[in-house]
């Protein structure tokens, strides 16, 4: 008789995702997703802000030696053109096998995606860095004691956030 188990509880979300996009990568080349979301630390972050990977196509023979083809935007073509080799180079350097042998650049807008930056938490009121310095006055080790400060700082400053 066949046991079936059912998991109760919530589920992490990364664990649905994987299988449900992995069919749309395959798709267009990308048997592992390492190389979109690596792209920066691929070819750096100046060039990725000005190119995308778009699709990875295999020759019919082999299983290697496939065509990158990248969106880069007009005015960066000439320099992806100059650093194909390096960035030929790294590519096949991340995957650890020769997986690229050569580029193909499409001329095309490229999407900017801006990192958002955090907002700096505020800072504790005065009767909140009193409890703050009155709890750790006992402590004897200072990098401990610093460090339950800022703890304790940024517990208040989040506190200060959500009650704004």
């Amino acid at each position: 008789m066949r046991k079936i188990s059912h998991k109760s509880g919530p589920k992490a979300i990364g664990s649905l995702i994987g299988k449900s996009t992995r069919a749309a990568l395959v798709r267009r080349g990308f048997a592992q997703a390492d190389i979109l979301s690596k792209w920066a630390t691929i070819v750096g972050p100046t060039l990725a802000r000005a190119s995308s990977p778009e699709r990875l196509a295999y020759s019919r023979n082999k299983n290697r030696d496939a065509t990158l083809k990248v969106r880069v935007t007009p005015g960066f073509a000439p320099e992806f053109q100059q650093f194909e080799p390096l960035i030929i180079e790294r590519i096949n350097s991340f995957f650890g096998y020769r997986a690229v042998a050569r580029l193909q650049l499409i001329q095309a807008p490229v999407k900017i995606v801006e990192e958002r930056t955090k907002q700096p938490l505020p800072p504790p009121t005065k009767e909140q860095q009193h409890w703050i310095d009155k709890t750790v006055d006992q402590i004897e080790d200072p990098e401990l004691k610093q460090n339950l400060i800022e703890l304790g700082a940024a517990m208040a400053g989040r506190k200060n956030k959500e009650n704004q």
